[in-house]
């Protein structure tokens, strides 16, 4: 039986390439086609494919943090299910949440990368076998219980923080997701996050994680904040995170007025305040109506903004 398996970017083609080498070790009957191996040179993509599709049976689409937001997935899928049974298309989520889903994919029964969810993908291909091919329920689970070990350790070799490759497509864009992937995993000494809007970000569970783990790497923090009532919520909730780092924790308060006449948006500065060694990067979000879409200023840009923020703290008071 054809399983045709979608895949649209570096890690997504890793996992489409992962999948397609172990289905037939627990279902012979499976013969799993991905694109970018399965094309020879000299071959027509779109005639390859179009012929694939005509005999395809069962579809997967691999979906991962950093496709998953993909305007033209939707569309693909919908191609997909005029060839394939909507029953029988499914998205296989590698690192994304159901919930995640918007549009068509939302409509489909996905599954999920953990176990028992992958087993169940694998009961519905076995499934979609002629009853001559299919497995007995009993020969398939220890089948898959064997070889899950070698599916697993191959996914977990993927790498989730894929250079140049983020969440909306655009090497030059990033998500709040991609930010938090670069934050945890800089070679980095001290950060500082100017916010308007410090309690209500601290409400993300996401932006929370990704404070403690780099708390307990030693990288020291400075909130640069406006002067409000919300301000006073979120030092508590800092002064929780750091309970135990009391020393990385530094608090910048500034006048509502100063504040919003400089900040006119998110910014996330790292290694402001090192020489030498430590790489500064500063990121800001564009200041959309449409939020949660960040760029990289340039480097010069970058000290020019470090040195307005450190003229104007110089005059505030330390909390």
């Amino acid at each position: 039986m054809k399983v045709f398996i979608s895949w649209s970017g570096r890690v997504s083609h890793k996992v489409a390439s992962v999948l397609r080498d172990w289905l037939p070790y627990v279902i012979q009957a499976v013969n799993p086609f991905v694109s970018s191996g399965d094309i020879n040179k000299g071959e027509r993509w779109g005639d390859v494919l179009a012929k694939e599709l005509e005999d395809t049976e069962f579809g997967i689409i691999c979906l991962t943090p950093y496709n998953v937001r993909a305007p033209w997935l939707n569309f693909e899928a919908g191609a997909l299910s005029k060839s394939i049974d909507r029953s029988f298309l499914l998205p296989f989520l590698f690192h994304v949440e159901p919930s995640e889903l918007q549009g068509p994919l939302s409509q489909f029964q996905s599954t999920v990368y953990e176990k028992e969810d992958v087993f169940n993908l694998l009961s519905s291909i076995n499934k979609k076998l002629g009853t001559e091919r299919r497995l007995e329920h009993e020969i398939l689970r220890k089948t898959f219980d064997v070889w899950w070990p070698e599916l697993k350790e191959a996914l977990d070799k993927v790498d989730e923080s894929e250079e140049g490759e983020t969440e909306t497509g655009y090497k030059w864009l990033y998500t709040p997701g991609d930010l938090g992937k670069i934050e945890v995993n800089a070679d980095c000494k001290s950060i500082w996050v100017v916010t308007p809007s410090p309690y209500q970000d601290l409400q993300n569970t996401c932006v929370k994680n990704v404070v403690q783990k780099n708390v307990g790497r030693g990288i020291k923090y400075t909130f640069i904040v406006p002067s409000s009532d919300t301000t006073e919520e979120a030092r508590e909730t800092l002064q929780h995170i750091f309970s135990s780092h009391s020393e990385q924790l530094t608090i910048k308060e500034i006048s509502h007025q100063k504040f919003h006449t400089l900040a006119v948006a998110h910014y996330l500065v790292l290694n402001p305040e090192e020489d030498g060694y430590y790489t500064l990067r500063a990121f800001f979000e564009l200041p959309l109506k449409q939020r949660d879409y960040w760029i990289e200023v340039d480097n010069e840009a970058a000290f020019d903004f470090v040195a307005r923020f450190h003229k104007m703290i110089e005059e505030e008071i330390t909390i």
